[in-house]
């Protein structure tokens, strides 16, 4: 800004302000290009050129190319001036000359629609950049706020029916943009800036994953609360089916607070709450903690915990592989719990031996009606915290339960650092995957990673 308003005054001289005024019609207030009448879609962006400034000389034009030059520079880091540039990861740093006779050579950056390959490796056939691919009759569906084509892609290849997809940069919605747009088939590929479409890959076949290997890595005590409305009975049967998720390990139960049978011998178990919650604290989550409180308290009544080694609450939604558990599992024997992420527990997997949940038996124990941890509940302020926090937080500072590990390959999610979630292969150690909502996207989800030995993104 500094640099802007020492242009600006330069440039401001008596000899130099007709010369000015003449560019203005051409560089809009913020420093960002305005729309030029040039061979083209109508909203293509350009420079200012000779033609902008006829009988005006060099200098003017020179200082008016600095001034555009200036103001992408601060649309680029999001400048409170900049409203006609958005800096999206991945765009190219495109070099635009000042087309100025005798002028030299001054880059300019300008923001590309995308760059496939820009920020990670791309892993979607070849896109195309500023086309529309228009759906012909049939299927067809959009989701808003998807942030890239990549993600977009995915999605499709997550859906069986999809087979052409196109990303709207900027759809006017609130928060991040973006909208996907999935198609049955393609009528016709208009060129339209802003636009990226394209197949999806190839989907891998899908086979029943290997169950848990327990010996020399202890067994497992799987389990998952389910909402009795939506889709996660339906995910939920579909596992069980295939011997997926949960249902590979040792042994697995799901809790809801209604009797609900999700195969002929897998009945619910019943909880005592609602299942509703509010949203809130830092990252706007489900401030689910005396929900969980209700199972926590459920499962320890039951007991069957006792007879594993490590007792895992796994999401509904997240993919999970017990096999891959149970090897990682061998190098933390000894261990209270393991912390999948650097900031701290989160929800979709959680691993806990059963002498910590033991422990917590213990301080359930303590409280009048044995309904709640009462040194937990009574030490903290957990008002805007999820369950996840609310354990982390009670085992490891309330009732010290130790050593507490923190392990990556436990769990791959946006929110911590997994940047490319969607494909699945982040290698043939990572244990879970989250979230996927429907079958079709657990099923791709779960062949992708099967199908995957090699990282495909650099984990922060």
């Amino acid at each position: 800004l500094k640099l802007r308003h020492i242009i600006k005054s330069v440039c401001s001289a008596p000899s130099l302000s007709r010369a000015m005024a003449a560019s203005h019609d051409s560089v809009n207030t913020s420093g960002a290009y305005a729309p030029v009448a040039v061979a083209g879609p109508v909203d293509e962006l350009a420079p200012p050129t000779a033609a902008h400034f006829p009988r005006r000389g060099l200098i003017a034009a020179l200082c008016a190319t600095a001034l555009v030059a200036v103001g992408a520079a601060t649309a680029a880091r999001g400048g409170a001036q900049s409203q006609g540039l958005r800096q999206l990861p991945g765009a190219a740093d495109l070099q635009i000359k000042a087309e100025v006779p005798g002028a030299a050579d001054v880059p300019i950056k300008v923001e590309a629609t995308w760059v496939q390959n820009g920020v990670f490796p791309s892993q979607a056939p070849e896109m195309d950049v500023d086309v529309q691919y228009v759906g012909a009759a049939g299927w067809g569906t959009n989701y808003d706020h998807i942030p890239t084509p990549e993600m977009c892609a995915a999605m499709c290849q997550g859906v069986e029916k999809c087979n052409a997809y196109t990303w709207v940069k900027d759809a006017g919605l609130p928060g991040c943009p973006s909208q996907c747009w999935l198609m049955e088939g393609i009528s016709e590929k208009k060129p339209l800036k802003g636009l990226v479409s394209g197949k999806p890959p190839t989907r891998k076949p899908f086979a029943t994953p290997p169950a848990s290997q327990g010996a020399a890595s202890g067994s497992l005590y799987c389990f998952a609360l389910m909402v009795p409305e939506g889709y996660e009975e339906g995910l939920l049967k579909w596992q069980h089916d295939n011997k997926a998720g949960i249902f590979g390990c040792d042994q697995a139960a799901v809790y809801s607070n209604t009797h609900i049978r999700i195969a002929p011998a897998v009945v619910t178990q019943v909880v005592n709450s609602t299942l509703k919650c509010g949203y809130g604290g830092d990252s706007m989550s489900a401030l689910n903690a005396w929900i969980f409180i209700e199972v926590w308290r459920k499962l320890i009544a039951i007991g069957d915990y006792k007879k594993h080694d490590w007792v895992v609450k796994v999401d509904p939604d997240a993919v999970f592989f017990p096999d891959r558990l149970s090897k990682l599992l061998v190098k933390y024997q000894g261990a209270g719990y393991i912390n999948n992420c650097r900031y701290g527990m989160h929800g979709p997997i959680e691993l806990f031996s059963s002498r910590a949940i033991d422990t917590l038996a213990e301080d359930y124990k303590l409280s009048w009606d044995g309904k709640a941890p009462k040194t937990c509940v009574t030490k903290m302020d957990f008002g805007q915290w999820g369950e996840d926090m609310f354990m982390d937080q009670c085992l490891s500072k309330i009732l010290e339960v130790k050593p507490v590990p923190t392990d990556a390959t436990l769990m791959c999610e946006s929110h911590c650092d997994c940047n490319a979630w969607y494909w699945c292969n982040e290698g043939d150690d990572m244990v879970s995957y989250h979230p996927f909502k429907s079958i079709d996207s657990y099923k791709n989800c779960m062949a992708n990673a099967m199908g995957s030995s090699s990282k495909a993104t650099i984990r922060a």
